[in-house]
């Protein structure tokens, strides 16, 4: 059986965007959804009209669903315990988890003390995160759009969630790299015979991606593949890229334990106007 495809709904406009990018995500991949939704019971009120409450919104939420994608199999489930720590620990076991975000744009700090940072540093599946506005009704037929990194385990991890998701969905993919020159080598010619060649590292970087695209094309040879290498910040070169994406993915390392996700993470998530795929990297 496929892992399913989780999406964390709460019954807020954000969520029901998110809802329906999930329900449609799991069509074609041919996967289940998962809805779900944590939550703390009230220390004062009445804890069955809130459970009540919680179940009819779910409720709601997979009417939906089954209105919008009769082919989709779908369930719902409510638990009493905190929503980050449901997820993540649902994720252990899903093909990835889908979020709203808070906010309806970019929006400085939107994720900062939210559940969705608490699930993006934490889960060990795929979290993308669907923003509001006019990205959630743009035609899904856009690139997905790959952010590869310099670092091979963090990039074979980003190329096969791209590779799939480009495949389920019958659209191109765009692998993207930026660089710079090392720092001890400033922009002016003739320094230790580096800073003077920089087509060279250009090339160098587009080799190391044409390397590591090569054995996922032989794995998806209907996918439609553009090399994109280009110098300067890799959070620029993606929110530029998002114009237009079927989606952006990216990798994230960090320290156990840590809600850090890296500077790249973060810009993209703040200013990408696309929905956007963190990838833990195992």
């Amino acid at each position: 059986m496929k892992q399913p495809v989780i999406v964390g709904v709460d019954g807020t406009p954000d969520s029901l965007h998110a809802l329906g990018w999930a329900a449609d995500e799991a069509r074609r991949r041919g996967a289940p959804l998962l809805l779900l939704h944590g939550y703390e019971p009230a220390l004062l009120g009445d804890a069955d009209r809130q459970r009540q409450a919680v179940e009819h919104m779910l409720q709601d939420a997979l009417a939906r669903v089954r209105e919008h994608h009769p082919d989709v199999e779908a369930r719902a489930e409510p638990a009493a315990r905190p929503e980050a720590e449901l997820l993540t620990e649902r994720g252990r076991e899903a093909e990835m988890i889908v979020l709203g975000s808070r906010r309806p744009g970019p929006v400085t700090g939107f994720l900062l003390g939210s559940v969705g940072l608490r699930v993006l540093s934490r889960a060990v599946c795929p979290v993308v995160m669907i923003r509001g506005g006019e990205a959630v009704h743009r035609p899904r037929t856009g690139a997905v759009v790959a952010g590869v990194s310099t670092k091979e385990d963090e990039a074979t991890e980003v190329l096969g969630f791209a590779f799939r998701t480009a495949a389920a969905n019958g659209v191109p993919l765009r692998a993207a790299r930026a660089w710079a020159l090392p720092a001890l080598f400033p922009d002016r010619t003739g320094v230790l015979g580096l800073s003077d060649r920089p087509g060279e590292l250009g090339e160098e970087h587009r080799r190391e991606l044409i390397r590591l695209l090569k054995p996922w094309r032989r794995r998806y040879p209907d996918v439609a593949v553009t090399e994109h290498v280009e110098r300067g910040f890799a959070a620029d070169m993606l929110v530029n890229l998002a114009a237009g994406a079927h989606l952006v993915v990216v990798g994230r390392s960090s320290t156990p334990g840590s809600r850090y996700v890296g500077h790249v993470v973060h810009a993209t998530l703040h200013f990408a106007n696309a929905p956007v795929a963190v990838v833990p990297t195992r």
